[in-house]
């Protein structure tokens, strides 16, 4: 997995918490709810989306390994049928 994966991963997992801190009323007390509430949805949609795709390029990533394995496969029959 490469750098901008775990970036992606990070920002996802801090804007989930910092949503769920901002609904809760941990973060910002003093703030008022309907604020606090608004902020608190778009953070935690933010990380949620960020993290769907973290797990959609995973996903995207692992098939083409895939793919890549069975042409280095199909390959390497072609060249033993060759020789």
């Amino acid at each position: 997995m490469n750098s901008a994966l775990y970036i992606n991963l990070f920002s996802a997992t801090v804007g989930i918490v910092m949503g769920v801190l901002l609904l809760s009323g941990i973060v910002l007390p003093g703030v008022e709810l309907n604020t606090r509430l608004v902020l608190g949805l778009i953070f935690f949609a933010y990380g949620f989306y960020r993290y769907l795709q973290v797990y959609n390029k995973r996903k995207v990533l692992k098939r083409q390994e895939k793919i890549d394995k069975i042409k280095q496969a199909q390959e390497d029959i072609i060249r033993k049928q060759k020789v």
